[in-house]
């Protein structure tokens, strides 16, 4: 299927139900989706083909005292007739190389859901040059080990870029 596009852009929504109104309809907060409780608090960066809503992610600053600062990203989704081009790529792309997250360290947890698999996420994340995170000390200069123990989930994988 080829891909014809006029226009693609990616437009920062500052909360849920920006991204429910751009979408065209309610959509489950990622915390329904499996993701951890603190990733409900994300922006969102929605991708805009078309005049369309094509796909969206999330980003969520954090500083902890004594720590770096981090960012949460993920709870990605590209519409079902947009896969297969890229986009997922891209659009984790445009978000972690932004002005203002390109050079903090960017940690996600990886949730397949729909037709997505786990090896297929780990992929994509690891061509982006993420690196997984198998224990504690891989993130102890970003954040605490309760942080760590609140994301962490044994069916999932955490992984870090930067």
């Amino acid at each position: 299927m080829a891909l014809f596009v006029d226009s693609i852009n990616v437009n920062l929504v500052l909360m849920h139900e920006d991204l429910c109104e751009m979408w065209g309809k309610q959509l489950p907060k990622a915390s329904d989706k499996g993701y951890p409780k603190i990733f409900d608090d994300m922006v969102y960066w929605v991708l805009m083909i078309n005049g369309q809503a094509a796909g969206h992610t999330g980003s969520l600053t954090i500083k902890e005292p004594n720590k770096n600062r981090f960012v949460l990203v993920g709870n990605t989704y590209i519409r079902k007739n947009w896969r297969g081009h890229g986009l997922h790529s891209y659009l984790l792309n445009t978000r972690n190389n932004s002005l203002h997250l390109k050079t903090i360290p960017k940690i996600t947890v990886l949730n397949p859901i729909e037709d997505s698999t786990l090896p297929h996420l780990a992929k994509v994340v690891e061509r982006l040059g993420y690196k997984q995170v198998t224990w504690f000390p891989d993130v102890r200069d970003i954040m605490t080990k309760e942080t760590y123990k609140n994301i962490r989930d044994e069916s999932k994988q955490i992984w870090r870029l930067g």
